[in-house]
């Protein structure tokens, strides 16, 4: 009979791996998926002491190891991110270390890797959870986690888990992400880990710092107390460069046309980013039918940001052609702006549950509370503009159009009298109460034989305050006067662009508080801001399952059905006449999901696993797409839309696995997504919201249908067969290629990807392991994607392709302590995206390599 409590374990690794393939439950290994079909979700997996002739595995080979074991016990399709022997995820970025994994990519933001990206589809449409617990979403318009948030250094393991069984969370299209945090039964030994670091942006040319500390030990009567105390902390510096040529259009005469943008606009941004963390993970496990739990994480993360704005228009005028590759704009207009962002989220869970046995009934109890914020107590804008009938010349260069000319009075601060200053500030409070029961009764001595059932209910209240005051230049009053003129930044976009003063944002705000006469608040437009982002939304998620597993032979099938019920009420506000009119809106939308799955896992030797899916998953709409926002003017409107149908998804998978040693694997998996109404924006003529009559309507609508296709490879191996010291030498490649389509309300005979899909995903890596010494050189690629889809093809915007590279070296001194230095994005990759056309930049903003170095410790 499989016992809950985890005792420790005395075994070389490949006994481990032996007995769970052979259908033994060992104790600890595999404890803690998402929502585990026969496990823990509360319990990481626990590290087997090694006995005399044992061989000792450290580092990133421990990385390898632990993840490959996570993958292959697993009875859904998924892939892993482990922590080393000294409790390293192989990034200190959550979202980078998930970027390895086949599949997978992310999206970026500053440079850093944020969002992650399953298979192509939406972030919004991953479920992403700690321990196996769900998580709050701080921000307002989207449901998707920034994993960034969330050091790796409190993290044991991560499981993306790409096909779902009937006992995760339906709202999984993309996938199910776990992030695994440490318990004291995951050693048979207490455990210190600790590390201290240092960050360098060579933009910047700053250094921020960082450390964290783990321990973890076992305590009271037969070890039967477990306690994991843990924090982390980082302050890192990024500076960046971005050039926004936007709004091609074309000029000229028919046959003879050129597309130039509408206004070009610099950017340069100045950054401070803080992360804060704590984990808080306690244990009592009396008995071997008894475990009780508590899981508690605290996560912190501060964007502290200067941003510097020039923006020059070309629309006014008719515009001349000096040569055929430039374009003479005659009665263009500048603006200088600065904007102070200041901006903390937080993420805070707490997980008490159990575990309990009753013969060969297992039950499981959980009860979870999750706080998400979100606070801006500063976002100001200052904005000073020009006059009219300034003169610039365009080259049309290909990739990057540059200024030739540009009016010389647009450098001169005094040409650029106050036009406004707005002062923002906006509070996000997220509170989750979710309680959940897992019953699984056992049929024979293997466990393999199973039916279980369970129930799980979510409340969900999120808010939105969001206020904003503008107050109005009066007379005129420039840049100049106010004494907060600052000089051009240093080596701006590599001296590609003049960009001008720069704008010293406290002398300005304090001229202005000293001269009240100069401003005055514009009532409307501020009593509009006051309610126009506005929202409070209300969710009831019901949710209940059954499913059974049964092994017939190397076959083990896992089936069943998940219902889903969900109730929401979504309350904003209605701006019309301008803002003369504002009036609350309240929107009801209820719907229910049946959605049945099946899994088989064939496993005809230690070796070789073929597992295959069929399974149905859910997407709720985005909460901005949702919440009844509407503004009015004039017959002319724009809303939120609370009768949207939620996302459906219809999944087919099938994989290959081949393990020839415990560090290696060779994996071949296709996978097939039938996409039920997706959302775009699309404007309506002659239609009606909330009772008005409009003449046309922007608001989110379903579309019919789309679909995926994609093949995934995966190689990870050591090449030990290379005489010494080259068989340190060894290769992790993988790669993904999905070919989809999605019909497109207005556009329906056209062949449009899928929003953020790109067709091609790859990842390589060369490693070196010798003794004490580690090196690996890491490649990622993602290929170009459409990240909006405009009215016409002249107005998508697409991602462009990136490849960034990675290098990472380490040296153990000695069993306890480690130094380590890594470099990020060796080849400066901008991020890119253009309009139609990969030559009509539409923005790319540059970075810089970063650095990070620091020392291991272990006790």
């Amino acid at each position: 009979m499989r016992s809950l409590c985890t005792n420790p374990v005395r075994s070389g690794r490949l006994a481990v791996l032996a007995a769970l393939l052979a259908g033994v439950a060992t104790p600890g290994l595999a404890q803690n998926t998402a929502a585990p079909v026969d496990t823990d979700p509360g319990a990481a997996q626990q590290l087997p002491e090694a006995e005399a002739g044992d061989v000792i595995v450290t580092g990133s080979r421990a990385s390898r190891e632990q993840a490959i074991e996570r993958k292959r016990a697993l009875p859904v399709i998924a892939d892993v991110v482990a922590s080393d022997d000294i409790g390293k995820l192989p990034d200190f970025n959550t979202a980078e270390a998930v970027q390895r994994l086949p599949g997978v990519s992310v999206e970026i933001d500053q440079g850093e890797p944020r969002y992650v990206v399953v298979r192509g589809i939406d972030p919004n449409l991953n479920q992403v959870t700690v321990d196996g617990n769900i998580v709050g979403i701080p921000e307002a318009e989207g449901r998707r986690v920034a994993l960034d948030t969330i050091p790796s250094d409190l993290v044991a393991a991560i499981e993306v888990v790409k096909a779902v069984t009937p006992d995760y969370d339906a709202n999984a299209i993309g996938g199910s992400i776990n992030l695994v945090t440490p318990t004291a039964f995951d050693r048979a030994d207490p455990f210190t880990f600790a590390t201290v670091r240092g960050a360098y942006n060579d933009k910047s040319g700053k250094t921020g710092f960082g450390g964290s500390a783990t321990h973890g030990r076992r305590f009271g009567p037969d070890q039967q107390f477990g306690i994991v105390v843990a924090g982390s902390y980082l302050k890192r510096f990024i500076d960046s460069d971005l050039a926004e040529p936007t709004g091609y259009t074309a000029f000229g005469p028919a046959g003879a046309q050129v597309f130039a943008p509408l206004q070009y606009l610099l950017y340069d941004y100045r950054i401070m980013r803080e992360r804060i963390g704590a984990i808080v993970n306690l244990d009592w496990r009396p008995s071997d039918a008894a475990r009780f739990y508590v899981r508690s994480i605290y996560n912190e993360f501060t964007d502290e940001e200067e941003r510097d704005q020039y923006n020059f228009a070309f629309a006014a005028g008719t515009p001349t052609f000096p040569t055929a590759t430039s374009i003479r704009f005659p009665n263009g207009r500048a603006t200088r702006q600065f904007r102070q962002n200041n901006q903390t989220q937080k993420l805070f869970n707490l997980s008490p549950g159990a575990e309990l046995r009753f013969g060969a009934a297992e039950l499981g109890v959980n009860y979870t509370y999750a706080r998400a914020q979100e606070k801006t107590p500063i976002r100001d804008d200052l904005e000073f503009r020009s006059a009219t009938g300034k003169v610039s010349v365009l080259e049309l260069t290909p990739g990057l159009p540059q200024f030739s000319f540009q009016d010389p009075s647009l450098f001169d601060p005094s040409a650029f009298p106050l036009r406004r200053i707005r002062e923002r500030r906006e509070s996000i409070v997220e509170d989750l109460h979710t309680i959940r029961a897992d019953l699984k009764v056992a049929f024979g001595d293997s466990g393999e034989h199973f039916v279980k059932v369970g129930g799980k209910f979510i409340s969900r209240d999120k808010d939105r305050d969001s206020t904003q005051v503008q107050r109005l230049a009066i007379g005129t009053s420039t840049l100049t006067q106010t004494g907060g003129t600052l000089p051009t930044p240093d080596d701006f976009y590599n001296g590609r662009f003049a960009f001008g003063p720069a704008i010293d944002y406290a002398k300005v705000l304090a001229f202005y508080a000293a001269n009240p006469a100069l401003t005055s608040v514009d009532v409307v437009q501020t009593a509009v801001n006051e309610r126009a982002l506005d929202y409070v939304i209300r969710e009831k998620i019901y949710a209940g399952y059954a499913m059974g597993s049964v092994k017939l032979g190397d076959l083990t099938a896992i089936g069943g059905v998940r219902v889903e019920r969900t109730q929401g009420r979504y309350d904003a506000f209605a701006i019309r006449g301008g803002g003369t009119n504002i009036q609350p809106l309240s929107f009801e939308q209820n719907y229910t999901h049946v959605l049945p799955s099946v899994h088989l896992n064939y496993r005809p030797s230690t070796r070789f696993t073929l597992r295959a899916a069929w399974t149905n998953t859910i997407g709720r709409p985005n909460y901005d797409a949702q919440v009844p926002t509407f503004t009015e003017d004039s017959g002319v409107g724009s809303a939120g839309n609370p009768d949207l149908e939620p996302y459906t998804a219809m999944g087919l998978d099938l994989s290959a696995e081949y393990y020839p040693d415990t560090d290696s694997i060779f994996s071949l998996g296709v996978f097939y997504k039938q996409v039920k109404n997706p959302i775009f924006t699309r404007t309506l003529q002659n239609t009606s919201f909330a009772g008005v009559t409009l003449t046309s309507l922007s608001q989110p609508q379903n579309a019919d249908r789309g679909k995926l296709f994609g093949v995934e490879a995966n190689l990870q191996r050591r090449f030990t067969f290379l005489p010494a010291p080259f068989d340190g030498f060894g290769a992790s490649v993988n790669g993904t290629y999905v070919t989809s389509d999605v019909t497109v309300p207005g556009r329906e005979s056209e062949d449009i990807p899928f929003f953020s899909q790109s067709d091609k995903i790859a990842n390589a890596a060369l490693f070196y392991e010798r003794r004490a010494f580690e090196a690996r050189l890491a490649l990622n690629y993602r290929s170009e994607a459409i990240v909006n889809v405009g009215t016409t093809i002249n107005t998508d915007i697409y991602q462009s392709p990136r490849t960034t590279l990675d290098a990472r070296l380490s040296y153990k001194i000695n069993d306890a302590i480690e130094v380590f230095g890594s470099l990020s994005n060796l080849t400066n990759a901008p991020l890119t995206y253009y309009q139609r056309v990969p030559t009509q930049t539409y923005s790319r903003q540059i970075y810089s390599v970063n650095g990070d170095f620091g020392l291991s410790l272990r006790f």
